[in-house]
């Protein structure tokens, strides 16, 4: 049955591919032998040593590679063709060149053809010690010590021991200058060894044991298949004339189990210990080296009177009836495999027969069962181990410490069993291999119905040296090539052409690797070589994109590489710069999956989406080589004379990604898919670019960020595009652009060229004020200000914003230029800029005068309003006086309209009933909306006024220039004659010219002034007149009532007047002069009032006159109490004029 779990299809990305190493070998020289295979090979410094069922050795030589060769293979010529010596041909599996061992060492190769063991000189395979030496009926020759070929790496040795299995013992041999025999032990049977030290673990026909070679001790451990019982009559041959104590089977394992329990396949029995010294009361006595032997023919004493074991007595149980059967199916026997993964344990392979599963066990220098199994999927014809700890070069490794068991096994494919190479790891966690085991499929090698079928010319084996070869697909995908940009020439020049030649030299050091495994079936020899991680996640990546038709991208697939590197550290600079690129093409492909996606008109995933937009940011991918598939983004990519540079793996990806959208055309709709799928996600990645700014470690960083600044704006404008009008709300796109120009950009001008485009002009001038250009952000908001295109109407108040922008810069030039633009724009605001004592740019008021008088002449009277009005500047109040008079004057000038107006709203309010208001309220009420009205306004407040202001102007002028119209301005004339003292003109032209009775009874109380002020009905500043004064007004004001023509309206007003404000008059002088044809009720309320104030004045009096009585009385009684207090002086005038006092 086929394992359940791992890989079942020959993955390209597995940790092992195969590397044909030589084709075609010639296998028969005369070509009689059609059917020969090759047996065995092994490689040493550039020397190729094949082995054949045809009894040849063949010698190949390498030829290093033309400079010109792309693959960076060396090629294999044969140098020479052996026939080595034997006695007898043997019989399948032990006939041709069985095995060849090298020994560097010691400069020899051990050749075993036909059973026959000889000795050559390495590299040319010469005859050694003169051809004299060979050892006939031998059927293994190895076991040198793994120790000991360690340490030799770096030291010289006297020789290399190794061990020689003959039918009836194995030989301890040293192989150096000469061939010395060490000893030999009684031990037949044997068909593999592997040695640590003095300790070896060695394999017969039927079982494991570990041998002591120094004091010959055996320890047996468990049978090579679990369903083939050891018969005794082969096992009595087998031992011949040797010590042994024959050796009971028994269902008690004498195994030591480790910390890991083991489990062998059902039905299996393990050997009870087997003792070639079974008088020592320990299995494993004190050890000598074997080193340390004194002649290669001494051996220790053996103690030859043998122990029994209880089990002895006790017949062994029969076989199970499946036991049976199985034996009766399978008469090959399992080969059996030996391997040494570290210095302290070995690993055992077991089973029941070659189609049926096998298991790997491992156990330790004494015996016990550690680690957990390894599961094959059928058993192992053979196994070899690669990486940990094992033994194998460093530089046979790489970068990878990974520790790998290779088995050749048999799988079922389609109802056939084939010869395949399984792979897992042999130093993982138990759950950890099942999830890295993969198989490699043997090519040329058929599939056949028979379960139990092996292929003899299949095999594997380690080199001696390993061998470096060139892995061209590491530095086709890494060299960096320059990426084709909008309207760049293809053709290739010839800067173009010496930086290629450069980059392939910098990655040349990286496309080289280590092959120790040697695979070799039929006339065909491969290296198994561990696929670098870059090869390995490449083809996994390469997977999951499918072009069959149209290009689609497996996007889980690419996921699952991301998440598999997450976090993984890089070991070296190839795994760093491997680790990186994989990234990089990743999050490359996961964006052209939403770029084909985008092209179909469809939204993608969420999921899509983030994870391409994370795997973008985690690869820090180039942003320029992804814009350059996205229209319009395209336009914005950069780059210098020397072009972009990437690697050529990614420049393929981008190409096929262009292959594929092929016509498509992206339509730009921001909300649809183009702007959902890329935008977005493209947004995001360039606003993680802009934050490496200034990081120093981003390769032609200039380009790079003018690029990524230049398309993160075109994104966001093209994202705001649907925005509402108005200014930025927190989170929006509108706040993220604003934001991005405010930061700076380093794509200056063509950032002004996507807002002039995209008619942004306030951003226009938010970028502007990045670089601190002062002008042109004014002249961008004048732009707006004066009705040009802003398409995000950020700008709400453009004139008030411009006021305040211009009171905090400091370019005189520019103030005057845009204060005088602004004032002729808005008076009331511009002059503001002038008049503002908190902007950095002051002007006074004579030189802001003269400049507005200049270039803004309609804002002069504001400004002077706000000088004497807001500043109380009273210097300037007769120039602003002057101006509402030109304007005044020369509208009465020029419009009888204008005089017929002020006419008429006298005739108006004349025939007002009172109560009626003022008639400064009433043509503030009642006001048309003309310049010279308006100013008419500001006339009578500024000269009718209280402050300070209102009393500095020349009123002898300003009465002379308003003389001609004194019909048409009846309150000016007031005002006029109130401040020259004509109060009884004054008085009549209120009285009889205006009809304004609230007016000139205020105008008696406060003695003429700010009687047309608009804030007339709160007391001036300046003190009122005396009573005394107030008196004189209101008399003469009476008089003017008696001269009311309408009758009613006479006596109404006098009345009123008399009653209200009685005390100012005398009541002689007002009955004198009231005509005597009034009734007396007309005046009862006056003649009321002054009554009792007679009679109350009579009152004071007397209570005045008490109160000075009482005080005198007062004051005399305290004067006599103080004459009374005091002693009498008697001066004389000696005394007074000495100045002394005498009491």
């Amino acid at each position: 049955m086929e394992a359940q779990h791992g890989s079942l299809s020959d993955d390209s990305d597995a940790a092992y591919v195969l590397r044909d190493l030589i084709n075609d070998v010639p296998l028969s020289a005369d070509g009689e032998h059609n059917n020969a295979y090759i047996t065995c090979v092994d490689a040493w410094n550039g020397n190729l040593y094949i082995g054949t069922s045809a009894g040849e050795l063949l010698h190949f030589v390498s030829i290093p590679p033309e400079a010109g060769d792309e693959s960076g293979q060396p090629s294999w010529i044969i140098a020479s063709r052996l026939q080595p010596p034997f006695n007898t041909a043997q019989e399948p599996p032990d006939n041709g060149v069985k095995q060849i061992l090298i020994l560097p060492q010691a400069g020899k190769a051990c050749v075993l053809c036909n059973g026959t063991l000889t000795f050559y000189t390495l590299p040319e395979l010469s005859p050694a010690f003169g051809g004299k030496i060979k050892q006939a009926g031998c059927t293994w020759v190895g076991g040198v010590d793994r120790n000991e070929e360690l340490e030799e790496r770096e030291e010289t040795s006297n020789g290399t021991v190794i061990v020689i299995a003959l039918k009836q013992r194995l030989r301890l041999i040293r192989i150096g200058e000469e061939a010395r025999k060490i000893r030999d032990i009684e031990l037949g049977g044997v068909g593999a060894i592997q040695r640590r030290g003095d300790l070896a673990c060695v394999a017969d026909g039927t079982s494991y044991s570990l041998l002591d070679v120094v004091n010959q001790r055996k320890n047996d451990l468990f049978p090579i298949s679990s369903i083939i019982e050891p018969d005794p009559a082969a096992q009595t041959a087998g031992q011949g004339s040797s010590h042994r104590a024959t050796g009971s089977i028994s269902n008690r394992s004498p195994v030591r189990m480790g910390r890991h329990e083991r489990n062998v396949s059902s039905g299996s029995q393990i050997k009870d210990n087997d003792r070639l010294q079974p008088g020592s009361s320990s299995p494993w006595p004190a050890r000598s080296s074997s080193k340390a032997s004194a002649s290669p023919t001494e051996s220790p004493s053996r103690t030859t009177s043998p122990q029994k074991q209880e089990q002895e007595s006790v017949p062994p149980p029969p076989p199970p009836k499946d036991i049976v059967a199985a034996k009766e199916t399978s008469n090959r026997p399992l080969p059996p495999n030996i391997a040494s993964p570290t210095p302290t344990e070995f690993l055992l392979t077991t089973g029941t027969k070659a189609s049926e599963p096998g298991v790997g066990m491992f156990v330790n220098l004494e015996g016990d069962v550690v680690r957990g199994t390894i599961e094959f999927t059928s058993y192992p014809h053979g196994l070899v181990l690669e990486g940990g700890r094992e033994g194998v070069p460093p530089e046979a490794l790489g970068s990878e410490s990974d520790g790998y068991v290779l088995a050749l096994v048999q799988r079922t494919i389609q109802g056939k069993r084939q010869s395949a190479i399984e792979v897992q790891r042999w130093d993982a966690e138990p759950g950890e291999a099942h999830r890295t085991k993969h198989w490699l499929q043997l090519p040329d090698v058929y599939p056949t119905s028979n379960e139990d079928a092996m292929d003899d010319g299949v095999g594997m084996r380690t080199a001696s040296t390993p061998n470096e070869l060139a892995v061209p697909e590491i530095g086709i995908n890494l060299r960096l090539r320059r990426l084709q940009v909008g309207s760049d020439s293809e053709s290739t020049n010839e800067s173009e052409e010496k930086r290629n030649g450069e980059e392939d030299k910098i990655t040349a050091r990286f496309a080289r690797t280590k092959a120790s495994v040697m695979l070799f079936h039929h006339d065909k020899v491969h290296w198994l070589v561990r696929s670098s991680l870059l090869v390995q996640l490449e083809r996994r990546l390469d997977r999951a994109v499918s072009r069959n038709g149209r290009m689609s991208i497996n996007a889980g697939r690419v996921q699952e590489v991301i998440n598999d590197i997450r976090g993984q550290e890089a070991q070296n600079e190839l795994e760093f710069i491997t680790l990186t690129y994989i990234r990089q093409k990743a999050s490359l492909l996961l964006f052209g999956n939403l770029l084909l996606t985008t092209g179909d008109g469809v939204i993608a995933y969420e999921r899509d989406k983030r994870a391409a937009g994370e795997a973008l940011v985690e690869g820090e991918l180039d942003p320029r080589t992804i814009l350059c598939l996205v229209q319009p983004l395209s336009e914005e990519v950069k780059a210098g004379s020397d072009g972009i540079w990437i690697s050529q793996g990614l420049r393929d990806t981008i190409q096929s990604l262009r292959d594929a959208m092929g016509d498509t055309e992206l339509v730009p709709d921001t909300r649809g898919p183009y702007g959902d799928n890329l935008l977005q996600v493209i947004k995001r990645y360039l606003m993680a670019w802009r934050k490496k700014k200034g990081f120093g470690s981003v390769a032609d960083e200039t380009h790079v960020f003018q690029t990524v600044d230049a398309a993160l704006l075109h994104v966001l404008l093209l994202l705001d595009q649907h925005s509402p009008r108005g200014p930025a709300t927190g989170g929006s796109v509108r706040a993220e652009l604003n934001d991005v120009v405010d930061k700076g950009v380093d794509c200056f001008d063509r950032a002004v060229e996507l807002f002039e485009k995209f008619d942004r002009l306030y951003v226009l001038s938010r970028l502007y004020q990045s670089r601190k250009m002062v002008g042109q952000v004014l002249a961008t908001w004048r732009r707006i200000v004066d009705g040009e295109h802003d398409v995000g109407g950020e700008l709400l108040e453009g004139e008030h914003d411009i006021r305040r922008y211009l009171t905090k810069i400091r370019d005189q030039h520019l103030v005057q230029d845009y204060g005088a633009w602004l004032a002729n724009r808005n008076p009331k605001l511009g002059v503001q800029v002038f008049a503002d004592e908190n902007a950095r740019v002051k002007f006074q008021p004579s030189e802001a005068v003269a400049l507005l008088k200049e270039k803004a002449p309609g804002a002069v009277k504001d400004y002077l309003e706000h000088l004497v009005f807001g500043k109380n500047h009273v210097q300037y109040v007769n120039d602003l006086i002057s101006f509402y008079l030109d304007t005044v004057l020369h509208e009465l000038e020029r419009s009888d309209q204008a005089k017929a107006t002020l006419v008429e709203s006298y005739e108006t309010y004349r025939a007002l009933v009172p109560p009626k208001p003022t008639y400064r309220q009433f043509i503030t009420d009642n006001s048309i909306d003309a310049e010279w009205w308006q100013n008419r306004l500001r006339l009578l407040q500024l000269i009718g006024g209280s402050h300070g202001a209102a009393s500095k102007y020349d009123v002898h002028t300003v009465g002379k220039r308003l003389k001609p119209y004194s019909n048409e301005l009846v309150p000016e004339m007031i005002i006029l004659n109130g401040r020259e003292g004509k109060h009884e003109e004054a008085l009549r032209l209120l009285t009889h010219g205006l009809g304004d009775y609230d007016t000139a009874i205020r105008y008696c109380l406060l003695g003429g002034s700010s009687i047309f002020h608009p804030g007339s009905n709160l007391l001036p500043e300046q003190s009122l007149p005396s009573k005394e004064e107030q008196a004189k007004l209101f008399k003469t004001l009476l008089q003017e009532f008696f001269r009311i023509e309408d009758f009613s309206e006479r006596l109404e007003r006098t009345s009123e007047l008399l009653e209200r404000f009685g005390g100012w008059f005398d009541i002689e002088e007002v009955l004198d002069s009231i005509p005597d044809s009034w009734s007396v009720e007309l005046v009862s309320g006056f003649l009321l009032h002054a009554l009792r104030r007679l009679v109350r004045e009579k009152n004071e009096t007397v209570v005045v006159k008490a109160l000075s009585s009482a005080q005198n009385l007062r004051n005399s009684v305290e004067t006599a109490e103080k004459l009374e207090s005091l002693r009498p002086v008697i001066q004389t005038s000696e005394d007074e004029s000495k100045g002394v006092d005498v009491q």
